[in-house]
């Protein structure tokens, strides 16, 4: 671990923390909430943060290796839980994060950072996206996942709710899609800004509203599309909350699942009265989606 005396003298430390596949988000999470200025996967069993190389970047670590340590406690397996620590003179993250995040198609949607270009074909949507320190460009495959599954079960002029929205993606994509309202929450108070910045950067301010909050936030029912893009536990806590405030016939959309639990999810989701019509899946990681009867 780096001295205070070696800290002050550079600009970085890079963090790498290996942990198991089904915790690597979770791991992504963990850093940003230290002060990582952003993360970044490093494969399907790791995650990359950058501290800025001052007074506190020591407590910060070991706070990061307590909290990998103890993922167990919201039923994910840390694995080895193991940390590279750097010190390094590089370009902060922001420049690290332009320098792999390329425009990318999920279905209709097309996502693309604010400093690229992309032509559109027949049907497509575009997602300009400046992410910043906020969870959700399209390169995780959770993501993915639920903008497939929203692009698929939002009606015309039908009306989303993002429940842990990021950096918005979601949100602005329902509004691409042609939703007429959607409320995008979000309980960390860091990422509202940023959400807010990505929907006007998409001129869909009118449309998304940004408001802190988890899903018992909502303050209103009919609902056509929930969308919560989060964790296993969230997702089971917030089944009975969502059958409650769905439209008849709407769909709860679950992501940020391993693999693993996609069992026990779709239980305790249809145990709420959802019942699941489908698990979709990509590398290690599932949505599961589910409907109120009409």
């Amino acid at each position: 671990m780096p001295t205070q005396q070696q800290a002050q003298a550079v600009d970085w430390v890079r963090v790498t923390v290996r942990v198991t596949p089904e915790a690597a988000e979770a791991v992504g999470e963990v850093l940003r909430r230290a002060g990582c200025a952003g993360w970044e996967s490093a494969g399907e069993d790791a995650a990359i943060g950058y501290l800025p190389a001052d007074a506190q970047v020591g407590e910060r670590i070991a706070g990061i290796w307590e909290e990998a340590r103890s993922l167990d406690r919201y039923g994910l397996d840390p694995g080895p839980a193991e940390a590279l620590v750097e010190v390094i003179q590089e370009r902060p993250w922001e420049e690290v994060w332009k320098s792999y995040f390329r425009p990318m198609r999920v279905g209709r949607v097309v996502v693309c950072p604010m400093w690229e270009s992309v032509d559109l074909g027949a049907g497509e949507v575009l997602v300009r996206l400046d992410p910043g320190m906020a969870f959700g460009s399209g390169a995780h495959a959770t993501t993915r996942l639920c903008l497939a599954a929203l692009a698929e079960e939002l009606p015309a002029g039908g009306r989303v709710l993002d429940v842990g929205t990021g950096s918005g993606i979601l949100a602005i994509a329902a509004a691409r899609l042609g939703a007429s309202r959607v409320l995008a929450l979000d309980t960390d108070p860091d990422v509202l800004p940023i959400a807010r910045e990505n929907a006007a950067l998409n001129e869909v301010g009118a449309v998304v509203e940004v408001r802190d909050g988890d899903i018992t936030a909502a303050g209103e029912a009919g609902w056509d599309v929930i969308v919560a893009n989060i964790a296993p536990e969230p997702v089971m806590q917030a089944a009975p909350t969502a059958f409650a405030i769905l439209a008849p016939g709407g769909a709860l959309v679950g992501g940020g699942i391993p693999a693993s639990r996609a069992r026990e999810v779709r239980e305790a989701v249809s145990a709420a009265g959802l019942p699941v019509e489908r698990v979709s899946q990509e590398e290690e990681w599932v949505a599961v989606i589910a409907r109120r009867p009409a």
